[in-house]
């Protein structure tokens, strides 16, 4: 219980600490740089999660497939032309 405590009064601290240093940073700076910072940050964020390997979890655990990193319209027309039909496009 008491560490459940300490850990609850390190996050909060923790919290309380980066709301103060966003406020300091707004005054000195402004919000332009602020803005700049959650869209950098949403960014990465996306990035990686784009570049993450695709898996799902069963009972037996968690299984991790190969991603096939070409986008729908280059596998359509891989497969179009590997069948030896004319492509369209």
């Amino acid at each position: 219980m008491k560490r459940r405590i300490m850990g609850s009064i390190c996050l909060g601290s923790f919290c309380a600490g980066a709301v103060w240093l966003e406020f300091e940073t707004m005054l000195y700076f402004g919000s332009a740089l602020t803005l700049s910072t959650v869209a950098f940050a949403l960014a990465a964020l996306s990035t990686a999660l784009y570049r993450a390997p695709e898996g799902h979890e069963r009972a037996d655990g968690f299984h991790i497939q190969p991603r096939d990193r070409r986008s729908g319209l280059v596998r359509h027309l891989r497969l179009v032309r590997e069948n030896g039909k004319a492509s369209h496009f």
